[in-house]
């Protein structure tokens, strides 16, 4: 990525940055600097910008800390999650292929028994059949 000097306002100084990040995110960040240096001014009645920059410098640094242990937890907790849905699914999956195999089975039957009353009936018909034929050779 290109490089491009942006000018920034901090703490009543200006200062020449050249970087690859966009002139608005520049910007902001020392727009957010300076706000907090100015904070931090009124709050701790500092007049020196190079104690007032290692406090400001701290609080960021404090901050981003906290923010990537709370990222961390958050990963944590979304793994976690994801753990315990994929467990859930498996079992929903496994719970349907019984209640399938268990309907399966059940067809099955029902196709045997209906295939052995058919083969019955079928023995019934060729008897009477062979009854009928019988009965007509006499005549």
């Amino acid at each position: 990525m290109e490089k491009a000097s942006v000018s920034v306002k901090i703490y009543n100084s200006t200062y020449a940055l050249t970087t690859s990040a966009s002139e608005e995110q520049v910007l902001k960040i020392a727009a957010e600097v300076d706000r907090r240096m100015q904070e931090l001014a009124e709050s701790k009645k500092l007049l020196q910008t190079d104690k007032l920059a290692i406090w400001t410098a701290l609080d960021l640094a404090a901050e981003k800390l906290e923010m990537q242990e709370k990222c961390a937890a958050l990963k944590q907790e979304l793994q976690e999650k994801c753990t315990a849905m994929e467990q859930e699914m498996q079992q929903k999956c496994i719970a349907a292929e019984q209640q399938m195999q268990e309907k399966y089975t059940a067809m099955e039957q029902q196709m045997q028994q209906r295939n052995a009353a058919l083969v019955q009936e079928l023995q019934e018909l060729q008897a009477r059949y062979e009854r009928l034929q019988a009965a007509v050779r006499e005549r």
